[in-house]
């Protein structure tokens, strides 16, 4: 494959078939920075804050590869190097709270948000900052202008009129990366609250030149957060509560022992479908579902 893609004449032939060999390139191509300069992750953690000490950085080495190689080892670098877990015991109840610093499935959705809607023929890579109580992940250009500034700074839900990687984002919708239709923001924002941490925020410039997601992190991985108060608690015992009720609801379900869609059980939770995949997946990982391995067409029965 790379050698085909070496031999491809990307400066000739109509734009349609440019336009296809870019994207195969972005897809299958290992090396694809030899067509598109500054594809790649750079990525630096501020342990001291950038503005209290910036002096005081660790810069990794580069992400390359193709796309989806990209988007997978940043996620493993994450869940390597900056993913924390905190067990918090709770009085009176058997079962203890856990929480991360940052939920895996914000972080994963604000990465493939990145890549699917920067500019490759940019000189500016895909830049991921870690601070103490926050990550920064950055794209290059901004959000498209059909955007209000208003609905930016709500941080809910972007419906653009133009989508800059369309055939790109059909690609990463394959391999379960992407649901599309828009629905990136309301998942990271749903993710963060279901851990108890702060909503996500979304900074562009005048000039849409640039845009920026900021993580908060959990305030009970702040160093100088006092012990958990008894509002967070319930707070997030709710949360927990209702997540258990929906493992419930998904067993019950499968009590047949039979093969069942993804789209059944979205209809039984009344969940979009990112969240319902979620709770699958976490079934699958806790081994009491098995699925038949398939990325498209994924079904799922009890173990």
């Amino acid at each position: 494959m790379e050698a085909i893609l070496d031999e491809m004449q990307l400066l000739e032939g109509p734009p349609e078939l440019r336009y296809i060999q870019n994207v195969a390139l972005m897809m299958f191509c290992e090396h694809p920075e030899k067509f598109f300069r500054y594809t790649y992750v750079q990525m630096t953690a501020f342990p001291e804050g950038s503005i209290k000490n910036p002096s005081v950085s660790e810069d990794y080495p580069n992400i390359t590869g193709s796309v989806p190689q990209m988007i997978q080892a940043t996620m493993e670098r994450f869940r390597n190097l900056f993913i924390r877990e905190k067990v918090i015991k709770v009085p009176n109840q058997m079962e203890s709270l856990r929480i991360m610093n940052y939920p895996y499935q914000a972080i994963e959705e604000a990465v493939v948000n990145a890549f699917y809607h920067r500019d490759y023929m940019s000189n500016e890579p895909v830049t991921i900052e870690i601070e103490p109580d926050c990550i920064n992940i950055m794209n290059f250009p901004g959000i498209d202008r059909s955007i209000s500034n208003d609905t930016i700074a709500e941080g809910q839900r972007f419906v653009s009129r133009y989508y800059r990687n369309r055939r790109l984002g059909e690609f990463l919708k394959e391999l379960d990366l992407s649901e599309g239709h828009s629905s990136g923001i309301p998942t990271i924002q749903e993710e963060l609250e279901r851990n108890g941490s702060p909503r996500a925020e979304f900074f562009t410039d005048e000039a849409r030149r640039a845009m920026r997601i900021r993580l908060p992190i959990h305030s009970a991985f702040l160093e100088d957060e006092p012990e958990e108060t008894k509002d967070t608690r319930n707070r997030i015992k709710s949360i927990t509560k209702k997540t258990e009720e929906k493992y419930a609801a998904i067993l019950d379900f499968m009590a047949d022992g039979q093969w069942h869609k993804t789209s059944e059980f979205i209809d039984l939770l009344s969940l979009k479908e990112t969240r319902t995949k979620q709770l699958l997946k976490e079934l699958v990982a806790a081994d009491k579902l098995v699925d038949n391995g398939k990325n498209k067409g994924r079904m799922y029965k009890l173990k």
